[in-house]
């Protein structure tokens, strides 16, 4: 099982923040607190937390003087929030609808061992970056595009797999769905996560 937590940077930029304080020492603060969260979940027997950042880029500021300040309590946070797991808890993030070729090494600095990213309707543009700049961590691109209520076929999800093994090797690849399900119906989640099950072994059967 996943645990499962927003982070801080995405609860401020999603929040209507008070303005006594500055950004960063909200999201600090903010930070402080899922760290607890984080603490509880791995005392529940929770081995892999997931720490979304999906608002991460759109809270970037307009003004590139500024962008450095943004991106170091950023990163800061969700390292406070995380810090409280053990070494062999995993700490995953996901990260919604960007492109990360300009902030690939911001990413890197925030040390999640996987991330996982929306990539099924882009193609492999959005993975290539990864592989580009030598990236370690573990990555999670999206199989399938869960904005749309079709269901993938087996054969699709398994070309889309073999896309991804030209770009990254198979043990820094996680397969999963482009983002979260909540917008989707059972009747159309079940079917596409056992297709995307059923493609998985069929790809690691021909390795």
């Amino acid at each position: 099982m996943k645990g499962m937590l927003t982070g801080p940077v995405t609860i401020l930029n999603w929040s209507f923040v008070r303005d006594d304080l500055s950004r960063g020492e909200v999201s600090k603060q903010i930070a402080l607190a899922i760290h607890d969260e984080v603490d509880d979940l791995q005392k529940a027997g929770i081995k892999i937390i997931q720490v979304d950042e999906a608002a991460f880029k759109e809270g970037y500021p307009l003004r590139t003087s500024n962008i450095p300040a943004y991106e170091s309590w950023a990163v800061r946070d969700f390292k406070i929030a995380v810090s409280s797991a053990d070494k062999a808890t995993q700490i995953h993030t996901h990260m919604c609808y960007s492109e990360f070729n300009d902030i690939i090494r911001t990413i890197e600095a925030m040390d999640a061992d996987v991330i996982s990213i929306e990539t099924a309707r882009s193609g492999n543009e959005l993975l290539k970056i990864f592989a580009e700049v030598g990236y370690k961590q573990e990555v999670g691109p999206g199989v399938y595009d869960i904005h749309s209520p079709r269901i993938p076929s087996v054969e699709e999800i398994v070309d889309q797999i073999k896309r991804l093994l030209e770009v990254l090797p198979k043990e820094q690849l996680w397969i999963n769905p482009d983002c979260g399900l909540k917008t989707r119906k059972w009747d159309e989640v079940k079917p596409s996560l056992e297709n995307m099950v059923k493609a998985v072994e069929i790809v690691r059967a021909s390795l």
